[in-house]
């Protein structure tokens, strides 16, 4: 479903819109994970059946990142 949330950002009242299954909304053709809108535009986005992915590094992604460059983790 789609949210319109009220947001202020350096002293300007913007609408962040976004999907909350966590997809890709679209207007006009363009698609975006969130969008912000200044508060006096009046954009209609709808939300589409592409998820958004996240490729979030883990602890242990980290780890071996750190030990292929040579650092040397623990005791």
């Amino acid at each position: 479903m789609i949210v319109n949330e009220s947001a202020v950002i350096n002293g300007k009242q913007f609408i962040k819109t976004y999907s909350d299954e966590n997809k890709y909304i679209e207007c006009n053709g363009v698609k975006y994970s969130e969008a912000f809108d200044p508060a006096e535009i009046s954009r209609e986005y709808t939300e589409t059946d592409i998820p958004i992915e996240t490729d979030e590094a883990t602890e242990s992604d980290y780890i071996n990142a750190l030990e292929d460059l040579g650092v040397k983790l623990g005791g």
